[in-house]
């Protein structure tokens, strides 16, 4: 069976269990080194092939 491509448009704002092929073009990650590098929190720049950029 054939998988059906799902584009970033295509997703809706609540739970699933999609998976979207995409291309990670930016990851910064904050950390607090005053707790001994405790992750703080992670943007993601993300494209799929429809260049859909979230």
């Amino acid at each position: 069976m054939a998988i059906s491509k799902i584009f970033f448009s295509d997703l809706k704002s609540s739970k699933c269990s999609s998976v979207v092929e995409a291309r990670l073009l930016r990851y910064w990650e904050a950390r607090n080194v005053k707790r001994g590098g405790e992750l703080m929190w992670i943007n993601m720049l993300l494209m799929d092939v429809n260049s859909t950029i979230i």
